[in-house]
């Protein structure tokens, strides 16, 4: 069943009716399903996401500032919207799942981070939690309270160790807002909103970030994604997003394997712009999830990366190739690298630096953490 609502309610009797649907929202919300990344051929479907109604409801009580986050530059009127019945808010022609805090599953996921640093002292540990559209263009209920993205990064940020290197994606990309962050027909960010993230990435790390203009660009027309087959919104496929790339400008090559072992290289595109699957375009970004990639480039600074991450990280993962002679990709949710010895893996190929990165439906996403952690612990 949807429910229909205006940004703006006059009237006594609809600013309780307001309120009583945001309530019921918050406290009764069932599990709703999320992509955590772009199903293809060689990746597996992804788990529902879930949300544990209660727990939410607990954490806004005790724990959550309800005081409005305004993102620098203000955000467009919403007007009016739509929710449907798996909890995917549908603006015009744009759609993006909602969020809710699960305060104890964000403290699980500091926790695991603090885990692999840990266990290889050695290596520098950096997060990024990445915000999801939501948070910049959804209606003010859904992106304040107790679904307040910012909140939900203050609340894993701050489980994590001194040593664990926060990258503050949130306030870099609230200054760009008037630019194309993220899709309108899927659940991913944009290569020009991974760029954004990948700039508060260098200004953590002490490195230096090059100019969006100083690579060359293309595009993928016709991209209709995730939320469109979630929600089977006309608007939506009526006017589908466009696919920006952005090529390295260090010479770089690659290969994805399917196990830690490394021993059964294919080589990989980088970036694709032969993708005709009007569902599929966000592959893109070195061919989707893969298992484990190898990249390496000509820097020659002798400095290695792993990048953790679940689908959000593709966008981003051509971007580290400016800064790195070599660059890994794990996707633990992918069979072939279940259960492998991550610290042990990183000593072997003597990787001196870790990025985890993951949008906000990751630490709830129990097929993804499960995997993460069977690696770790």
């Amino acid at each position: 069943m949807e429910m229909t609502k205006q940004k703006k309610i006059i009237g006594t009797v609809e600013l309780i009716a307001a309120a009583v649907v945001l309530i019921v929202a918050v406290v009764f919300a069932p599990a709703y399903k999320t992509a955590v990344g772009e199903a293809d051929s060689t990746a597996p479907q992804t788990e529902a996401q879930t949300q544990n109604p209660s727990e939410t409801n607990e954490n806004s009580i005790e724990a959550i500032n309800n005081t409005t986050i305004e993102p620098t530059t203000a955000p467009p009127e919403v007007g009016a919207y739509t929710v449907t019945s798996n909890y995917i808010v549908v603006t015009g022609d744009a759609a993006m799942e909602m969020y809710s805090i699960a305060k104890q599953k964000l403290l699980d996921y500091g926790g695991t981070v603090n885990a692999l640093a840990a266990a290889v002292p050695e290596v520098k540990v950096f997060a990024l939690l990445a915000p999801t559209r939501m948070e910049y263009y959804g209606p003010e209920e859904y992106r304040t309270g107790s679904h307040s993205q910012k909140r939900g990064i203050e609340i894993a940020y701050g489980a994590m160790n001194d040593n664990i290197v926060k990258v503050d994606a949130y306030d870099r990309l609230s200054r760009h807002t008037d630019e194309y962050l993220y899709f309108r027909t899927d659940h991913h960010w944009t290569a020009r909103g991974a760029y954004r993230a990948y700039e508060a990435f260098c200004a953590s790390a002490g490195l230096t970030c090059k100019p969006l203009s100083d690579h060359e660009a293309g595009q993928l027309d016709g991209f209709v994604g995730s939320m469109y087959r979630y929600t089977q919104s006309e608007a939506l496929k009526n006017n589908p997003d466009t696919v920006e790339v952005f090529y390295p400008t260090v010479e770089a090559s690659g290969q994805f394997f399917s196990t830690p072992a490394m021993d059964d290289g294919k080589n990989l595109r980088i970036i694709s712009t032969n993708i005709n699957d009007p569902a599929s375009k966000y592959m893109a970004f070195i061919q989707g999830d893969k298992p484990l990639i190898k990249m390496t480039t000509n820097v020659g600074n002798g400095q290695k990366i792993l990048l953790i991450k679940e689908s959000y990280g593709n966008a981003f993962a051509p971007f580290l190739l400016e800064n790195y002679s070599e660059v890994y990709v794990l996707d633990p949710r992918q069979e072939g690298v279940k259960g492998m010895n991550l610290p042990q893996f990183l000593r072997d190929n003597g990787i001196q630096n870790v990025i985890f990165l993951n949008y906000m439906m990751a630490p709830s996403n129990s097929k993804y953490m499960n995997a993460l952690n069977e690696m770790i612990y």
